[in-house]
């Protein structure tokens, strides 16, 4: 029976699930989804126990296969924040990383507490979206909630908890719960919060095992008892494990609901607005941004013009120049982490219809993720070469053209859907005990690769310095709505 691989990735609106075997063939793939729950003042909340009933959905879902299940890995959407009682179950719905309730908490925070560089291990940004200050607005409404908590996990450590009975995390998945620099609790950040330092979950490397399916989470998931199953990392670190940007050294581009923009880098320090992930979170630091809205704001526009997602970039084409647009349609995590931002428009005449909008906003998609790489560019001091892609846009002939014209820089399109699930089944290789070189080498994704022409790196080039003018030009508002 051929040895493989399962990755489980708890994602922003689903769970999927992937096999690979040995030699890194997708044997199967499949996926489950569940609601999110937004309401007034920023509230995003899921259920936790929809991600169990998700992952059982998606495993249900797989085609029976000649396949010995040797180690599982997992991944997920992050900062979500899960409180856990002390019998395993989740105590309330779980905060996601898009809820911005905590904006007091976060400016709060900033004052108290200054440079996170100490406290933390890195740069994290005081920001509603993060988790310290999602602890601060608990500790002051739900003094209840903190209470009944035993542990604070993410999506993926919840779901690993179910599968194995015990609790952990990595230190990059956890930041500002614990410092990343050693894992240990950020016990100033805790307290500050109001919360106690051992309600910070054990902490290992994302690609440690855990611990092993439990005879319960056998039946009730169908997998082998007994099967390694991995700490697990982050989407978007499992995403540049997949894709093979530590091994290359390349950026990164990976467009869901929103982006994951960086690069890796020398072991240099770290730049306001942007994620400095250290060695002793990675094989090899990475300098890197989260974007708010990426997918989001294709559906958007989608919704918008009454046509379907995978219509939009047909429609633009139709353009041969568009307004710029600047996609802060929920506010802006990287590089600028400010939730009260918003979209806009520039450079509107009579001329412009739908074909117009529709290719402004997937230029402002890719701008904003170029901008990001900019940077980076500026704070390593050299040019990021190759850009690896993946998630929207890609196999979209159409799309990989307004890629290539808006990023301006060699790319590796790579067609597996389900990245980061392939990220997490290579997690479950090198908890199974395969080393992790290895799984680099044998497990990643395939690329096709595309050259960007002259005209290519020219349009890149002007087409940023118009988006920068335009987000300048959107913060300048924020800042005069704001003294009014």
């Amino acid at each position: 029976m051929t040895r493989g691989y399962l990755g489980i990735d708890v994602g922003s609106s689903a769970t999927r699930v992937s096999v690979l075997d040995n030699a890194g063939r997708l044997l199967a793939t499949t996926s489950a989804a569940y609601p999110t729950v937004a309401g007034p003042e920023g509230v995003v909340e899921q259920q936790p126990a929809d991600w169990l009933v998700a992952l059982e959905k998606a495993l249900a879902a797989l085609p029976a296969q000649a396949v010995e299940v040797a180690g599982v890995g997992l991944c997920g959407q992050t900062p979500t924040l899960v409180l856990v009682g002390a019998d395993g179950e989740a105590v309330r719905p779980a905060l996601t990383w898009q809820d911005t309730r905590a904006r007091a908490e976060a400016l709060g925070l900033a004052d108290l507490l200054g440079d996170p560089v100490p406290l933390v291990g890195t740069a994290l940004p005081w920001s509603a979206a993060n988790m310290p200050a999602k602890l601060l607005w608990l500790a002051r409404h739900e003094p209840a909630s903190v209470e009944r908590t035993r542990f604070l996990l993410q999506p993926k450590d919840y779901v690993a908890m179910a599968l194995t009975g015990e609790a952990g995390s990595d230190p990059w998945s956890s930041k500002g719960i614990c410092r990343v620099s050693d894992g240990a609790p950020a016990s100033e950040v805790l307290s500050a919060c109001g919360w106690a330092s051992d309600r910070c979950p054990p902490v290992a490397p994302a690609w440690t095992a855990r611990g092993a399916i439990t005879q319960a989470a056998a039946a009730r998931f169908g997998l082998p008892p007994g099967v390694p199953v991995s700490i697990g990392w982050s989407d978007a670190l499992a995403q540049v494990l997949a894709s093979g940007c530590y091994d290359r050294g390349s950026g990164f581009f990976f467009s869901g609901t929103s982006a994951i923009v960086g690069a890796a880098v020398p072991d240099v320090g770290g730049l306001e607005g942007l994620f400095l992930v250290p060695p002793s979170c990675s094989p090899r630091p990475l300098l890197y941004g989260p974007t708010q809205s990426s997918g989001a704001a294709v559906s958007w526009v989608a919704d918008l013009l009454g046509i379907d997602t995978e219509e939009v970039a047909s429609l633009a084409e139709e353009a041969i120049s568009a307004p710029a647009f600047v996609p802060y349609l929920a506010g802006e995590r990287a590089p600028w982490w400010d939730p009260d931002l918003r979209a806009l428009f520039l450079g509107v005449s009579a001329q412009d219809g739908r074909a117009q909008f529709a290719r402004a906003v997937l230029e402002g998609v890719c701008l904003s993720a170029r901008h990001v790489l900019a940077l980076v560019e500026a704070a390593v001091g050299s040019s990021v070469e190759l850009i690896e892609v993946a998630g929207r846009g890609v196999g979209d002939c159409s799309w990989e053209r307004l890629l290539l014209e808006n990023l301006g820089v060699p790319l590796n399109l790579h067609d597996d859907r389900d990245l980061s699930a392939r990220g997490a089944a290579m997690l479950g290789a090198v908890a199974a005990g395969v080393d992790l070189r290895t799984v680099a080498e044998r497990l990643g994704d395939r690329v096709r690769a595309l050259e960007p022409s002259a005209a290519d790196v020219e349009h890149s080039r002007r087409r940023l310095e118009r988006y920068i003018a335009a987000a300048e030009v959107g913060r300048a508002w924020r800042r005069e709505a704001v003294t009014r």
